[in-house]
C-alpha cells in the first residue's frame, strides 16, 4: 500500500498503548522453540491445515495434475483478481485454471465502509476496500462470507488454491465508522505521536515512525496489544477454516518485527493461521528496512513457504519496458534483498502502481505487458502476479474508464493467449534451472530477451524458452543455448526452433511478439540430479519424477528405496576421493504403462582450491572480488556488492610476486564460477550489467585485460573445519505434524534446545531427514519432538542421543513407539496433615487379590510444594475407584468423607484430588469458586529451581486431570518457556513467575533457572 486517499474526515481520539504482557484467558503466544512464553491465543473452532487439505489430498491432487498446475504455490503464477467479487471469481473458475494460474488473489475480505453516492464506480472508491472498520468478512465489493466458501469449494475442484488480501494495519480513517467493539483507544496507536494532519507525516528512514504513525491518516492499530494480535488471528484462521490457502499482507512494513521496540508478537501471533503461503507488501527501498527479515518470517508459518514483494524488479522490468532495453545483464538479478529468489512475488506491475495517483505503471501497452510477463513469469524465481485491470482501462485509455464495476472482472489480458502461454510454459519447467541471454548468434540484440528453462537430461521434453522479442524478426540460428537437443514448438505464433550441440541451428523469434518454445505432450519421466564429480564432503542428489508410478531409486553401494518426486539423498559421507556410486531410478509411466529408468554416477574428487591473483588498477584505493555462481533462483555468491576486499600479498607466493592481491573463494557449491573486481566505489570490471570473468582453478588478472588466465602453482589445500551431520529418524507423524531434532551442537545462545535452533527434518523415502553443519569435533546431544499445526510440542520420551561431529555422517534417532500396557497414574492431593500422619490413596484399580482399598496395595502420597503426590502404574483402559485415607504415628486410620473418586486409566495422567467432600465434586474435579495450585517434582511452597537447559513438567493441582485441556500455560520472563501441557523449560539464567489459568481460577510459581 502506497498512496490510498483516506476519508477525508475523521475525529481527533487520544489513544494510550497499553502495556500488559497478557489480556485475559487468550494472552498473546509467543513461541520458543515450541514453547510458550506466554498463554497460546484462542483456536478457532475448527482447525484446517490448507497444505494437508490440498496438497495432500488426493482429489485436490488429481484436478491439480488436470490442469498441470505447479504443486507449490511459490513456484505458480498468480491471477490478481483486483476488485472481482467472490462470486465473479467462481464464475471465471474453469477459464482461470486454464489459464494456469495456481493461485488467484482475492481483495481484502473485512468489511468496509459504504459509500453510497459512489455506487461502485472505481474513481476516488476503489481504494475504500483497503481500509477496513472491523474484522468480520464480507462487504459491498467481494461479497459475503458464503460467498467465500463457495469460492473456495469451486477453487479447490479446479486445483487452484485461494489468497486473500488482508489489511492488517491499520483501519478506516473515519472514526465513527469503525464498528463499536473495535472502538477502545488501546486497540490504536495514538494520533498525537506524530506531527502532521492525524499524526499521517512520516518519515520513512525512521522505523518508529513508519510503524506507529498513521499511514495516509488511517487509524494505525496497535500491533503490541496482544488482544489486538488475537482478533486479527481469530479473524484469519475463520477464513483458512472457510477455504482459504494464503494471505497477502497489505502495508506489511509498517507493522513492527517482533525484534524492535517493545517485542511485538503480533507476526508471530497472527500468522500461526494454518494457510500454507502467506506474503507481505513490503516495499523496498527504506534505509533502516530489514527486508530480509520480514521475508523469512512469513516464509516461517507455511508448509508451502512465502516471502515479500521484489517491488525493485518491478520498477527495473517497466523501465526495460519503457526504453526497450531487454539487456539480459541488466534483468538477471531479481534484486531479491538478500533472500532466495523462491521468497518473492513478482510482477509487472501491481495494483498500487496502476492505480494510486502517481500512475507509475498506468500508461504501460498490453503489448508491453505482455513483453514483461513473458520474462516475469518464465523466471524460476518469484511467484509471478498477473494484475488485471479494468476494462477498456490503461494505456493509451483512462486510468478508470468505468467499462467495469468494482465486483465485475476486468479486462482479458490475463487469460490472453501469450499469457496462458507463459504460464502453461512456467508450470511444465518446474524446478528447472533457468539461462537469460539475449537472442542472436552473438547474443547482443537487447531488444530480444530469452529466459531458457532446462534440466540438461537428453530430453527435449524437460526444457524450453520463452521469448519477449521488442524488436523485429530475429533469426535465431547460431544463438547459444542451455537446451538439449530436439525440435520446439512456439505455442503462440507456430513454427520451430531446433537445437543441436548447444546452439539453435534454425527458426525465427517473431517480431513485435510473444514466443514461447516448448513441447506439450505429457511428459512421463523419472529422473535425478545429473551425473557430476564432486568435491564437497557430500553432494545432496534430488529424485524427480512426473506422470510416473511405482517410484524407486537403488545405489551402488546397496541402498535402496522407494520416493515421491521432489525428495532427496544425501550421499557421499562414506566415500573416499576418487570412489564412484550409481544412482538408478526406476518407475512406471502412469498412462503409457512404460518401463521408466534413469542413471547417474557422483565421483568424489579432491577440494579444487579457487584462488584468485590480481594487481590493482591504477587509480584505485581498494580492491573488491564479488564471486558468483548460477543466476536467479540458483544463485549464489560470496557477499553482497561489492563482495569482499581482496588482500595485498606481504610476501611473495609460489603463484604471484609481492603486493599482488590475493582471495581464496569459498566453495559456492557445483556451476560456473564468476568474479567482478572492483574499487566498492563505482568502477569495476568487467562493466556494469556484463556478467563476471569465468574461472576454475587458480587464476590471474594483470588489472586491465577482459579475462583470467589460468596459473600452475603449489598450494596447501585447505583445510576442512566443519563436518555436515544429517540426522535421519523414523516417526509416525499424524497430518499437520512437523517433526524436528533439537539439542545442543554449539548453535549459540538462544538456540540451543530450541525449534529455531534446531533441525526441521523433511520426508525422505522411509525416513524424515535433515542436514545441519556444525564445528568438526562439536559434541551433540539431540532429541525429536513433534511440532502440531497449532504449535504444540510434543517431546520424545526417549534419552537424549548423544554423537560427535567428528566427520560427516549420519545420526540416527527413533521416536519412541513401544505398546504401553500400563499408564502412569498420579494422585495429586490437598490435605491438612497433623505431627506424624501420613496420607494414602486406596482403592480398586485392577491390583489384584488381597491389595484392593489396602494401604498395602495403595499409593503413599508424599509432600511436595503445596500439595501431596504419589505414582502408580495401571493397567491401560482399568476403571479407577479411590479414596484418600490418613494414618497416624500409631497406625490409626481415618477415611476421607468423600464420594470415591472415579475414573479411567486411559492414559498417563494426573488425578487432583482435596480431603474435603465440599470442595470435590463427584468425579473428583474442584468447583470453579475452589482454589487450583501448581505442582510436580521439586516444586516448594511455590516455588521451584531447575538448571539451565533443562526440562520439568508441571501439574494442576485441584482438577481431575493434572495437564486439563482447557488450561492455558504462559511465562512472564524470558528465563522461563512453558509448553502448552506444562513442560517447562530454562532458557537462561534468571527468575520468572510461570502461570495457569483453569475455567476462571489462576496458579502461579516462581521458577528461578540456574
Amino acid at each position: 500500500m502506497k498512496h490510498r486517499k483516506p476519508t477525508p474526515a475523521w475525529q481527533k481520539l487520544g489513544l494510550r498503548v497499553s502495556k500488559k504482557l497478557a489480556v485475559g484467558a487468550t494472552a498473546l503466544a509467543t513461541v520458543f522453540g515450541g514453547l510458550a512464553v506466554a498463554s497460546v491465543s484462542a483456536q478457532a473452532s475448527t482447525d484446517r491445515n490448507s497444505y494437508a487439505d490440498t496438497v495432500g489430498n488426493p482429489t485436490f491432487e488429481a484436478a491439480r495434475k488436470k490442469y498441470g498446475l505447479t504443486k507449490e504455490m511459490k513456484n505458480g503464477a498468480i491471477l490478481h483478481a483486483w476488485m472481482w467479487s467472490f462470486n465473479t471469481i467462481t464464475e471465471h473458475m474453469d477459464e482461470i485454471a486454464e489459464a494456469g494460474y495456481t493461485s488467484i488473489q482475492t481483495e481484502p475480505m473485512s468489511k468496509i465502509k459504504v459509500n453510497d453516492a459512489n455506487g461502485k464506480k472505481f474513481t476516488e472508491n476503489w481504494y475504500y476496500v483497503y481500509q477496513p472498520t472491523n474484522t468480520s468478512i464480507g462487504n459491498f465489493v467481494v461479497g459475503s462470507e458464503d460467498d467465500l466458501k463457495a469460492m473456495t469449494v469451486a477453487a479447490h475442484a479446479h486445483g487452484i488454491r485461494i489468497i486473500v488480501d488482508v489489511v492488517a494495519n491499520h483501519f478506516t480513517a473515519d472514526w465513527n465508522a469503525i464498528d463499536s467493539d473495535w472502538q477502545k483507544s488501546e486497540y490504536f496507536h495514538a494520533r498525537n505521536s506524530c506531527s502532521g494532519s492525524g499524526g499521517d507525516n512520516i518519515d520513512y528512514s525512521n522505523r518508529w515512525q513508519v510503524t506507529h504513525c498513521h499511514l495516509l491518516g488511517l487509524w494505525d492499530l496497535n500491533t503490541a496489544n496482544p488482544e489486538v494480535a488475537n482478533r486479527m488471528h481469530d479473524f484469519l484462521k475463520t477464513a483458512v477454516n472457510d477455504g482459504v490457502d494464503g494471505f497477502r499482507f497489505d502495508a506489511g512494513k509498517h507493522v513492527e518485527l517482533p525484534n524492535e521496540f517493545d517485542g511485538s508478537q503480533y507476526w508471530t501471533t497472527i500468522l500461526q493461521n494454518g494457510s500454507q503461503y502467506q506474503y507481505g507488501e513490503v516495499l523496498q527501498g527504506d534505509s533502516g528496512l530489514d527486508y530480509k527479515a520480514y521475508a523469512n518470517l512469513y516464509a516461517k508459518y507455511g508448509e508451502g513457504g512465502g516471502g515479500a514483494t521484489a517491488s525493485d524488479y518491478g520498477k527495473t522490468i517497466r523501465s526495460a519496458l519503457w526504453s526497450k532495453n531487454l539487456n539480459a545483464g541488466n534483468l538477471m538479478s531479481l534484486r531479491n534483498g538478500g533472500v532466495n529468489d523462491d521468497q518473492l512475488v513478482t510482477w509487472v506491475e501491481s495494483h498500487d502502481n496502476y492505480a494510486n495517483s502517481d500512475k507509475e505503471s498506468t500508461y504501460l501497452t498490453n503489448d508491453q505487458i505482455r513483453f514483461g510477463w513473458a520474462v516475469v513469469g518464465a523466471r524460476a524465481g518469484g511467484a509471478p502476479l498477473f494484475f488485471n485491470r479494468p476494462k477498456a482501462s490503461g494505456g493509451n485509455q483512462p486510468q478508470f474508464a468505468e467499462a467495469s464495476q468494482l465486483g465485475d472482472a476486468g479486462d482479458d489480458m490475463w487469460k490472453d493467449t501469450a499469457v496462458a502461454a507463459v504460464n502453461h510454459f512456467r508450470n511444465a519447467m518446474d524446478g528447472e534451472a533457468e539461462y537469460l541471454r539475449n537472442c542472436g548468434s552473438e547474443q547482443n540484440n537487447n531488444s530480444c530477451l530469452m529466459v531458457e528453462r532446462y534440466k540438461t537430461d537428453n530430453n527435449a521434453g524437460n526444457d524450453g524458452v520463452s521469448i519477449a522479442n521488442m524488436g523485429g524478426d530475429q533469426n535465431l540460428a547460431g544463438t547459444p543455448t542451455k537446451l538439449d537437443d530436439g525440435t520446439y514448438t512456439d505455442q503462440v505464433n507456430g513454427g520451430t526452433i531446433t537445437v543441436s550441440n548447444g546452439k539453435i541451428t534454425s527458426g525465427t523469434a517473431k517480431g513485435d511478439a510473444v514466443s514461447v518454445y516448448f513441447n506439450t505432450s505429457v511428459k512421463e519421466s523419472v529422473s535425478a540430479t545429473v551425473s557430476k564429480k564432486f568435491s564437497s564432503n557430500t553432494i545432496k542428489v534430488t529424485l524427480n519424477a512426473s506422470n510416473a508410478t511405482n517410484l524407486t531409486y537403488s545405489l551402488s553401494n546397496g541402498k535402496n528405496g522407494s520416493f515421491v518426486d521432489g525428495d532427496s539423498l544425501t550421499i557421499g559421507g562414506d566415500m573416499e576421493i576418487g570412489d564412484s556410486v550409481t544412482l538408478t531410478v526406476k518407475g512406471t509411466g502412469a498412462e503409457s504403462g512404460e518401463a521408466l529408468e534413469f542413471t547417474a554416477t557422483y565421483t568424489k574428487v579432491e577440494v579444487q582450491a579457487n584462488t584468485i591473483y590480481a594487481t590493482k588498477p591504477s587509480g584505485w584505493s581498494k580492491m573488491y572480488a564479488y564471486v558468483y555462481t548460477g543466476d536467479g533462483a540458483t544463485a549464489k555468491n560470496n557477499a553482497a556488492w561489492p563482495g569482499v576486499e581482496m588482500t595485498a600479498m606481504a610476501a611473495a607466493d609460489s603463484c604471484a610476486k609481492a603486493g599482488t592481491y590475493k582471495y581464496e573463494v569459498p566453495d559456492l557449491g557445483e556451476g560456473t564460477y564468476r568474479v567482478i573486481f572492483s574499487n566498492g566505489n563505482g568502477s569495476q570490471m568487467p562493466g556494469a550489467s556484463q556478467p563476471g570473468f569465468e574461472f576454475s582453478g587458480k587464476v590471474s588478472w594483470d588489472g586491465s585485460s577482459a579475462s583470467l588466465t589460468a596459473i600452475t602453482c603449489t598450494a596447501t589445500p585447505p583445510v576442512i573445519k566443519t563436518a555436515d551431520i544429517t540426522f535421519s529418524a523414523t516417526a509416525d507423524l499424524k497430518t499437520g505434524e512437523t517433526l524436528y531434532a533439537v539439542g545442543d551442537w554449539g548453535q549459540g545462545k538462544g538456540k540451543t534446545w530450541t525449534r529455531a535452533g534446531g533441525v526441521k527434518l523433511a520426508k525422505n523415502g522411509n525416513a524424515y531427514t535433515g542436514t545441519t553443519t556444525m564445528t568438526k569435533g562439536q559434541a551433540i546431544t539431540a532429541r525429536l519432538i513433534k511440532v502440531d499445526a497449532n504449535g504444540k510440542t510434543t517431546w520424545d520420551e526417549i534419552g537424549d542421543v548423544k554423537a560427535t561431529a567428528d566427520k560427516t555422517k549420519t545420526v540416527d534417532l527413533k521416536w519412541t513407539n513401544a505398546v504401553e500396557n500400563t499408564v502412569d497414574i498420579t494422585i495429586n492431593a490437598a490435605a491438612d496433615l497433623k505431627t506424624g500422619e501420613t496420607l494414602y490413596a486406596v482403592g480398586d484399580w485392577g491390583q489384584g487379590k488381597g491389595k484392593t482399598w489396602t494401604r498395602a496395595g495403595g499409593v503413599k502420597l508424599a509432600r511436595y510444594g503445596n500439595a501431596y503426590t504419589g505414582t502408580t502404574k495401571v493397567g491401560k483402559g482399568n476403571a479407577i475407584t479411590f479414596r484418600l485415607i490418613k494414618v497416624d504415628a500409631n497406625g490409626k486410620t481415618t477415611w476421607d468423607s468423600a464420594k470415591d473418586r472415579k475414573s479411567k486409566a486411559d492414559k498417563t495422567k494426573a488425578l487432583g484430588v482435596s480431603w474435603t467432600s465440599g470442595k470435590v465434586n463427584e468425579d473428583g474435579t474442584i468447583p470453579d469458586d475452589s482454589a487450583i495450585s501448581i505442582s510436580g517434582k521439586g516444586v516448594a511452597d511455590g516455588k521451584l529451581s531447575i538448571q539451565k537447559g533443562n526440562l520439568a513438567e508441571l501439574y494442576v493441582i485441584g482438577t481431575q486431570d493434572a495437564t486439563p485441556s482447557d488450561a492455558v500455560w504462559w511465562s512472564d520472563g524470558a528465563a522461563v518457556a512453558v509448553s502448552g501441557t506444562g513442560t517447562v523449560y530454562g532458557v537462561q539464567t534468571g527468575t520468572a513467575k510461570v502461570n495457569v489459568k483453569v475455567g476462571n481460577q489462576t496458579a502461579t510459581i516462581t521458577i528461578t533457572v540456574k
